[in-house]
């Protein structure tokens, strides 16, 4: 099949690789199969940034801050923390623009503000776009969480729908250097065995087959290699014997590139 074609692909490497339009890596994976990956993994990348954008601390941890003097308007007992008392302190402070603003923080007794008096000059840190977002430096109950917290669940998703599409991937990978550094040849296909990939649970997969054929190689004889192919059409026309064009290497690897996959 397809003689024409490939009679006019290059004979020497390197190959480029619009010779063989199947060959694009845009084409690897359908595009219907990676909406629900990316609602995903959209969905919980958004969940810690809009945590990110709503907590005070992670604010001054990742935006531009100052710092200016404070006065402790007052400190009022709020409960308990810990098994000890818990203190809530009002403090009130000037931006550099003349601003006045005030802030509350709910101090533990190991906080170096626990004990502070009504009229103490205390320092304020404060976002330099929103002085309304400030807080008391070194006060343990408003440090920001590690930022690799919030980054850990958008990245294991990535890694798990990556994996799954790492194989469709992977294949045109390989035989996209296969083409292009590789050697071609013309084959006999000996038998196919059709197996399912499965993308996602409850979606449908993609029919994947191994083709075994065989070829004689430069200098080594006959040999009997397996190529991947997800093209069910041509698999529908290989009936043993039926002869095919592969892309192979000189390291007697048994994987090799069914170029008449990747015509089209």
């Amino acid at each position: 099949m397809f003689e024409e074609e490939f009679a006019k692909l290059p004979i020497e490497s390197p190959r480029r690789m619009d010779s063989l339009p199947g060959l694009r890596l845009r084409g690897a994976i359908p595009k219907w199969a990676l909406i629900l990956p990316l609602f995903f993994i959209s969905f919980f990348a958004f969940i810690p940034l809009s945590i990110m954008n709503s907590d005070p601390a992670m604010r001054l941890a990742m935006g531009p801050t100052e710092s200016a003097q404070g006065r402790v308007v007052s400190n009022t007992n709020a409960g308990t923390c810990q098994g000890g008392a818990w203190h809530r302190v009002t403090y009130s402070f000037s931006s550099a623009s003349g601003g006045q603003y005030r802030g509350t923080a709910t101090l533990c007794a190991e906080s170096p503000y626990y004990s502070v008096k009504e009229g103490d000059i205390i320092a304020v840190e404060f976002l330099s776009s929103n002085p309304t977002v400030n807080s008391l430096p070194g006060n343990g109950r408003n440090q920001a969480p590690p930022l690799a917290f919030f980054l850990i669940m958008p990245v294991f998703f990535l890694v798990i729908f990556g994996s799954l599409f790492w194989p469709q991937v992977g294949n045109v990978l390989r035989a996209r250097r296969l083409f292009r550094n590789g050697r071609l040849a013309t084959g006999q296909v000996i038998f196919v065995k059709k197996r399912l990939t499965s993308i996602w649970p409850g979606m449908p997969g993609s029919n994947a087959s191994d083709v075994y054929i065989e070829f004689k190689s430069a200098g080594d004889g006959k040999r009997e290699v397996v190529a991947s192919c997800q093209n069910d059409w041509l698999i529908n026309q290989l009936a043993p014997g039926a002869l095919v064009h592969i892309a192979y290497s000189d390291d007697k690897t048994e994987k090799v590139a069914l170029l008449d996959a990747y015509l089209r």
